[in-house]
């Protein structure tokens, strides 16, 4: 007798994240892992992205890129960001990013 299949929560959706990208669907992960941890900029980042997939039922969900940010939990979102994120804020431009600032406005250098 099969067990029937669970349906997916909003927290559970929530955990996969959004939707994979073309570079995480067509290129080396590892590559991409080291690219964005050499590339990264902002000190809460460094060396932190990694590969995850998690279990999901029968199996595991694909591998994607994602980080585990410190800074966000602080301020209340969600720790986990992933490739897009990733790439465009935490490598590109750490200004851009709402727990950065929080950071920032909390501990004003005299």
């Amino acid at each position: 007798m099969s067990r029937p299949l669970r349906r997916l929560t909003p927290g559970m959706i929530e955990a996969f994240g959004p939707p994979l990208t073309p570079e995480e669907l067509t290129g080396s992960l590892t590559l991409l892992e080291r690219q964005l941890n050499r590339d990264m900029k902002c000190p809460a980042g460094k060396n932190q992205v990694y590969i995850r997939s998690l279990l999901a039922g029968v199996g595991t969900t694909r591998p994607r890129l994602a980080l585990k940010c410190p800074l966000r939990r602080d301020i209340g979102l969600g720790p986990e960001v992933f490739y897009e994120h990733i790439r465009d804020v935490c490598c590109n431009d750490p200004e851009k990013c709402e727990a950065w600032q929080a950071l920032k406005e909390r501990y004003v250098v005299t």
